[in-house]
């Protein structure tokens, strides 16, 4: 199976993503929860826009954030992870 990725609505503020990726469970695990490895994958290099910040707990409990910056405008994305995601490999 190629890398699927799945997204569901939960409510008018809960979105629900999951992709399965076909690679290495430690790398995955590194990409995902060391912010100085996110931030260079995560924003598409063909979109306008960079991620100039980013803080990740991805403990069950913990807090993420993320700011992005488009030319003069920014914008933020924060959160709780609600919990761990599921690693097979």
């Amino acid at each position: 199976m190629k890398n699927q990725t799945n997204a569901e609505r939960k409510s008018d503020r809960e979105l629900v993503s999951s992709r399965i990726i076909n690679g290495p469970s430690r790398l995955v695990f590194e990409a995902w929860t060391h912010p100085e490895i996110f931030k260079k994958w995560w924003v598409p290099k063909s979109a306008p826009i960079t991620l100039v910040s980013c803080e990740l707990d991805v403990r069950t409990g913990g807090t993420y954030r993320l700011v992005f910056s488009a030319g003069d405008q920014s914008a933020e994305f924060f959160g709780h992870v609600p919990r761990l995601v599921e690693i097979r490999g």
